[in-house]
C-alpha cells in the first residue's frame, strides 16, 4: 500500500486565485493552463509575468516589490551563479579546443562564456583509420533472404502477383531443400 504524504495531496488540491479574475479559484496543477486562457479574456489587464516563475502574475505597479521578494529568485540566482562543472573531455556538452600548448601540456577550452583550463590534458589524433580497412560489400537483406530457408509473405500484391510469388517461393524453397 502506497502512503502519499499529506503535504503532497494538499499541494495538488490547493486552490490559487487567478490574477485576472478574482472569482476564479484554480487547482495548482491547472493554474498555468488557466493563466494562458484567462489572459486572452482580459487583454487590457495591466498584469506582467515574473521572470523567475511564469505562474507569478502581478500588477505593473507591484512588479519591483515582487522581484525583490520573489521566492523563486533564490533558485534562479543559485542556477545563474553556480560554478561551471568541469567534466571529462568526453562530456556531452559541446566544447571546442581554442589552443594547445604542448610544452606545458595545457588545453584551454571554451565553456559557455567561461574559459576552463585542464592541466595535463593532451589532444591526440586517433591511431586507427577506417579508410585502411578492406572493402566489404554492404549487407543486402534481399540477397540473404533469397538464399536462406525463410518463408516470405506476399505483401501489397495483386491476386495474380500473389499466385506467381507463391509458385516461385515453392520452387525456391524446394531447390534450397535439395
Amino acid at each position: 500500500m502506497n502512503i502519499v504524504p499529506e503535504s503532497a495531496i494538499f499541494s495538488e488540491t490547493e486552490l490559487l486565485q487567478c490574477p485576472y479574475e478574482i472569482s476564479h479559484m484554480i487547482m495548482r496543477k491547472r493554474f498555468q493552463v488557466h493563466l494562458v486562457r484567462c489572459r486572452k479574456n482580459h487583454p487590457k489587464a495591466e498584469v506582467v509575468t515574473c521572470p523567475f516563475n511564469v505562474t507569478h502574475r502581478v500588477n505593473k505597479v507591484e512588479l519591483e516589490w515582487h522581484l525583490s521578494n520573489c521566492f523563486d529568485r533564490k533558485s534562479f540566482e543559485n542556477f545563474r551563479n553556480r560554478p561551471a562543472p568541469v567534466v571529462g573531455l568526453s562530456s556531452s556538452i559541446d566544447r571546442t579546443f581554442c589552443e594547445s600548448d604542448t610544452t606545458h601540456r595545457n588545453l584551454t577550452m571554451s565553456y559557455a562564456s567561461n574559459d576552463v583550463t585542464i592541466v595535463g590534458g593532451e589532444f591526440m589524433e586517433p591511431s586507427e583509420t577506417w579508410d585502411d580497412e578492406p572493402h566489404v560489400a554492404s549487407y543486402n537483406p534481399s540477397d540473404y533472404i533469397s538464399n536462406a530457408d525463410i518463408l516470405r509473405m506476399p505483401v501489397g500484391m495483386t491476386p495474380s502477383e500473389r499466385n506467381a510469388f507463391r509458385l516461385a517461393e515453392r520452387k525456391r524453397l524446394q531447390s534450397l531443400a535439395k
